[in-house]
């Protein structure tokens, strides 16, 4: 069964080919051929922090601005901690003291001297990409990632929230016109992609982040329960990078809308197995939809 309406796919078994990439150059720790886990980390790399404080120094010790090299105690490239003294200055035989500290952990970026200010800026932010699916090596792009490969079900939301995940599939209901609420939700959905019908509600969505579900897979979601979960107004943009606890995903629309018997059926056939589910969305320029692949077992 392989489906294809307005752009999305409905697929039980295809080549599913996911290019996986830090943002700037760095380690690459895989080779063609590998075969690869979904927490494989493909490569790694740090990324320049964008906090950043400026200090003035001179006014801190109470100094004419180009005087304040001789009382520096760091100098450009020196690692600091977060209230730890940069500059110090003593009068009257060091009966009267003044500090100045860092105000974050980081390092001394910029000393300029005759301003007699700092910029300190914090340490540089780890990044790692992993697999996501599990599969194989079919190509590196060199001191970026790779390519992983893998054969599987696949199938495109409409819409969706949160990045990427990955967990069992479970179904909280029977037939795909029924809702998804607290009442069919327990503990034993922790850490899994839930699967629901015709829409989700408010309540369960906030439930499902409160006991550590990993995603929610539906027909619809009104938009302004949504726009509550988000806390903010759903952009036009591109979605992926909320912070709520879990990834959304609608096979069909904003407000109540039976999922698909085909779509149901799919996943219903994957019951209990591993999923990864990414819910990154953009409608605009290059159209990406969120998607569900479910690796082939064995």
């Amino acid at each position: 069964m392989n489906v294809s309406r307005f752009g999305v796919k409905l697929e039980d078994e295809t080549l599913i080919r996911k290019v996986r990439r830090i943002p700037t150059q760095g380690e690459v720790f895989v080779t063609v051929g590998d075969a690869v886990d979904a927490e494989t980390v493909i490569a790694s790399s740090t990324v320049r922090n964008p906090e950043a404080e400026e200090v003035k120094v001179f006014t801190k010790l109470g100094v004419e601005p180009d005087q304040t090299e001789r009382y520096m105690l760091k100098k450009e490239g020196d690692q600091v901690a977060k209230d730890e003294v940069i500059a110090i200055s003593r009068a009257f035989f060091g009966r009267f003291t003044k500090t100045c500290r860092s105000p974050i952990d980081g390092f001394i970026e910029v000393f300029a001297k005759s301003a007699g200010r700092v910029i300190v800026r914090g340490n540089p932010i780890p990044v790692e990409v992993k697999a996501h699916i599990p599969g194989k090596i079919a190509e590196v792009i060199p001191e970026e990632g790779a390519v992983v490969e893998t054969r599987g079900a696949l199938v495109n939301g409409v819409f969706g929230v949160g990045g990427e995940a990955r967990g069992e599939l479970a179904f909280a209901v029977d037939q795909p016109g029924e809702a998804l609420t607290t009442e069919v939700m327990g503990a034993g959905h922790k850490g899994k992609i839930l699967v629901g019908g015709s829409v989700v509600t408010l309540e369960a969505l906030r439930k499902a982040a409160e006991m550590d579900l990993n995603g929610i897979v539906t027909g619809g979601v009104d938009q302004r329960d949504l726009t509550d979960f988000l806390g903010h107004e759903i952009g036009l943009g591109l979605t992926g990078e909320e912070k709520v606890g879990l990834t959304l995903i609608i096979t069909e629309g904003f407000g109540v809308h039976p999922m698909r018997d085909e779509t149901f059926r799919l996943l219903k056939s994957h019951e209990g197995e591993p999923a990864s589910i990414d819910g990154t969305t953009q409608i605009r320029q290059r159209i990406l939809r969120p998607e569900i692949v479910i690796p082939l077992q064995g």
